[in-house]
């Protein structure tokens, strides 16, 4: 919960921490990040001076913003937040309505944490000039990224990127013969700023061959094929159920075996 991530970042902090990369997505919640506010000691407090409870209920009765007890030194904090989608906080492309029913939102419920986030951006608007919910990634991770943005001094940009950069990858990979890479499924979405689009783009700079392995492939992976990764191949051996698939043994052996026989190939074809 994001809460949680609040106090993750104070550990963090009082262990002399100001440089922070978070990556933000796959949250489970939709309480625009007062979580994790809460935690850092912003005050959200409701019409009677009490603390709003956690989750996207807390923001029905928020009434209140207060920095009275925010942990001092987040101020000399600066945040890099890895996010991979634009949707903004509040509207027919905001958290609650994009991200609300892989939550178990119903029709009503979007409706109405749409109007109490849209509330909790106002209030903010009267205190953190920087709170803007029509910004792109503000409705990340059930509009933690509006928090971020807002309350701290922080910046979203692609998760890819980021890792990109703080792993120097490119001067691995410069002198490389041939690139691996993969994920857990291959797919159209791989192309849209996803790990293995990221690493082939790279290894295309200086036209490295680039080569990607998934548990699974879709049938539009194939557009993969135009954004870098020269053949893709799907590790699954033989027929089995979705358990065995992810049992962690099952998996390796997949791994090894699939990925020897391509390179078997890519040998011979080296060498032939």
């Amino acid at each position: 919960m994001p809460y949680g991530v609040g106090e993750i970042i104070i550990d963090a902090i009082r262990k002399g921490c100001r440089h922070f990369i978070v990556g933000i997505g796959g949250s489970a919640t939709n309480d625009g990040g007062i979580g994790m506010l809460q935690a850092l000691g912003f005050g959200l407090l409701d019409e009677d001076g009490k603390e709003v409870p956690f989750g996207a209920k807390g923001l029905k009765i928020l009434d209140k913003i207060t920095t009275d007890n925010v942990i001092p030194e987040l101020s000399e904090c600066r945040f890099r937040i890895a996010c991979d989608v634009t949707n903004p906080l509040c509207g027919e492309q905001g958290c609650s309505a994009v991200f609300g029913p892989q939550k178990g939102a119903d029709p009503t419920m979007i409706m109405q944490m749409d109007k109490w986030l849209a509330h909790f951006a106002f209030l903010a608007r009267e205190s953190f000039s920087k709170a803007n919910p029509k910004q792109a990634g503000t409705g990340a991770a059930g509009g933690l990224g509006f928090a971020f943005l807002t309350f701290t001094d922080a910046v979203l940009e692609s998760g890819i990127k980021i890792v990109l950069e703080e792993t120097h990858l490119e001067d691995y990979v410069k002198d490389a013969d041939l690139v691996i890479t993969g994920e857990g499924r291959l797919d159209s979405q791989t192309v849209m700023g996803k790990g293995p689009a990221g690493v082939a783009n790279i290894a295309k700079k200086y036209n490295i061959p680039v080569i990607a392995f998934a548990g699974s492939v879709t049938k539009d992976a194939t557009i993969c094929n135009s954004h870098g990764i020269d053949a893709f191949f799907p590790i699954l051996r033989r027929i089995s159920t979705l358990q065995e698939a992810m049992d962690s043994e099952n998996a390796r052996q997949n791994m090894i075996d699939t990925v020897e026989q391509v390179i078997r190939l890519y040998v011979t074809v080296q060498n032939p």
